[in-house]
């Protein structure tokens, strides 16, 4: 997940290409980076790795317009972990279209543009890290 997360970085031109590319990365991969940041003792700190690419992405995403103001890197990983986890109940051949489709609508949902605001503030990688942990 690290190294799909910096890949995208570096690679992509705009913040949020890289940030659809991790999501959906993920997403096709069933990398759930939502069971990383509920790990205290992260080999190598790769919580804290993985957090800070992401918090930079999502900053950047903000500064050039294109990412919500109101989505935190917390929001993202926290999403990411309900696309993996997909529905256990549907056949696979189904669970893979409707995650495929679960993902271009999220992604479409985070960019910036006219919306309601949803309740509470954005969630930052912190904040989800203390959730999960207790």
């Amino acid at each position: 997940m690290i190294a799909l997360a910096e890949e995208a970085r570096a690679e992509e031109t705009w913040a949020f290409d890289a940030l659809s590319r991790f999501v959906a990365g993920c997403a096709g991969l069933g990398l759930d980076p939502l069971a990383v940041v509920g790990v205290e003792e992260a080999p190598g700190a790769a919580r804290d790795r993985l957090m800070k690419v992401l918090e930079d992405v999502v900053r950047a995403g903000h500064d050039e317009g294109a990412l919500r103001g109101d989505v935190g890197a917390g929001d993202v990983v926290g999403v990411v972990g309900l696309l993996v986890r997909g529905l256990p109940t549907v056949p696979a051949g189904l669970g893979e279209e409707l995650r495929e489709r679960a993902v271009r609508l999220v992604l479409a949902g985070m960019r910036a543009h006219p919306a309601p605001v949803p309740p509470g503030a954005a969630l930052t990688a912190g904040d989800l890290a203390r959730r999960v942990s207790g």
